[in-house]
């Protein structure tokens, strides 16, 4: 029996880790071989981002040691442990989006979409930034109409990037 080389490319070590594109292939050929379809008309995921990192203002950056961002995502995850968000809705905590200049920043992404981030908003902003990620993920292609927009959130669109495709 000829032994194999480390470095081979076909050792052990790729087909071991967990989550790598080997082991995703090898399970998806387990289920049939291909992803489920989701159903005609689904939305595709989506998920918006809330910057913990936004201050209150140059002058005052926190307030009983945080920052307005992370008072606005307390908001908002205390408002979805009453409403808990749709399935293919994802709420993600990050450290920027770039905003620094008009705190306190909220993005909204998915594949295919638009790509947008509103500045300038609060924590009492939390359940317009719950409403608008629903109807960004209901949107076809990110656009969501001025109509389905809230009011609070209505002027304060900071960045609008085309769909990556």
């Amino acid at each position: 029996m000829a032994q194999r080389k480390k470095g081979s490319g076909k050792g052990t070590r790729s087909r071991s880790r967990k989550g790598g594109a080997q082991a995703q292939a090898t399970a998806r050929a387990a289920r049939g071989g291909r992803r489920a379809a989701r159903p005609a008309g689904a939305p595709d995921a989506a998920t918006f981002y809330v910057c913990r990192s936004c201050v209150w203002s140059e002058s005052a950056r926190e307030r009983d040691g945080k920052r307005q961002g992370t008072f606005l995502l307390e908001a908002v995850q205390a408002l979805i442990e009453t409403e808990p968000l749709p399935e293919a809705l994802k709420l993600r905590a990050v450290y920027c989006l770039n905003g620094c200049k008009s705190p306190c920043n909220v993005g909204f992404r998915a594949a295919g979409k638009h790509h947008v981030r509103f500045s300038h908003l609060t924590p009492e902003n939390a359940a317009d930034v719950l409403a608008y990620a629903r109807a960004y993920r209901a949107s076809t292609d990110g656009d969501v109409p001025e109509e389905e927009t809230p009011q609070a959130m209505r002027g304060k669109m900071t960045v609008r990037t085309p769909p990556v495709g």
